[in-house]
């Protein structure tokens, strides 16, 4: 778990009104940013001059880090995966959801090797090698819910299932002859390609999930309104001003949205037919 906290150069009497307050934690898987640490910076400066507090975010490689600290009081907000988990969402409150392509939408790639020509679909994979990045994942829900729809069963299916805990690290499960599939968060696909168009030339992209919610940032129970309403104005004002906007771009997004419970029933759904909620 990585903990990162802004260099800010602060006038001295901003200095001693931030020094008064307790940093503002968030945690943040590192598949959002993939190691770049000069975003991250920059946006959680942008932040720190927003709320004229101390932030600091926590970046954690796997998916659950994030709702055991959560759990545990250690974050006021973070960016999860997973927010119809039953176990968090009495303890979390729905912040924003970020926008990609102008949606409050994800998919998910099902993905094999570039050698892999022949297979078109899921069900071809019976008995195959098959990466996730990580259990509680939507692409992880929504491959077993299609198997147990079609009347297969999802634990079986499969020769062997493996996690990753990171997107980049199932696309490397394929390339290197780990996996012969993967599931992908299309967003982390799609980031990923841009900066490395080769993973596109080493892998190939067989089919898209329906749509999900975005994976949204949550607020920890003991946030006060007034924080809560602060953090949210703030991230939906990014895309209204100059340096918000080019964080946003870096980032591959085009804003944050207040949050809406109904983006995540369907994968509610899903995971109350396969017993899980």
């Amino acid at each position: 778990m990585l903990s990162l906290t802004a260099s800010v150069f602060l006038s001295a009497e901003d200095a001693g009104a931030q020094s008064n307050l307790r940093p503002l934690r968030i945690g943040l898987p590192q598949s959002i940013f993939h190691m770049q640490f000069a975003l991250m910076s920059d946006w959680q400066q942008y932040l720190q001059n927003r709320l004229h507090r101390p932030v600091e975010f926590v970046s954690s490689r796997k998916f659950g880090d994030s709702i055991v600290q959560l759990h545990m009081e250690k974050l006021d907000y973070a960016w999860v995966t997973d927010y119809p988990n039953a176990a968090i969402g009495f303890k979390v409150r729905l912040l924003a959801v970020p926008l990609y392509h102008g949606r409050p939408f994800f998919t998910s790639y099902l993905i094999v090797p570039a050698s892999d020509t022949k297979t078109t679909s899921l069900f071809q994979l019976k008995g195959a090698v098959f990466a996730f990045a990580d259990p509680g994942s939507n692409g992880h829900v929504e491959q077993r819910y299609a198997l147990f729809d079609a009347g297969e069963d999802p634990k079986r299916f499969f020769q062997k299932v493996f996690f990753t805990h990171a997107h980049q690290e199932s696309i490397q499960s394929v390339i290197l002859g780990l996996a012969n599939a993967a599931e992908v968060d299309s967003y982390v696909w799609d980031t990923l390609v841009q900066a490395h168009p080769e993973i596109a030339q080493q892998t190939r992209v067989v089919a898209h999930s329906q749509e999900y919610g975005a994976p949204p940032l949550v607020a920890n129970h003991f946030v006060t309104k007034a924080e809560f309403t602060e953090m949210q104005n703030v991230l939906i004002g990014m895309a209204q001003d100059a340096e918000g906007a080019s964080i946003l771009k870096q980032m591959s997004l085009d804003g944050f949205v207040p949050g809406d419970p109904k983006l995540y029933e369907r994968l509610g759904q899903m995971k109350k037919a396969l017993g899980e909620e």
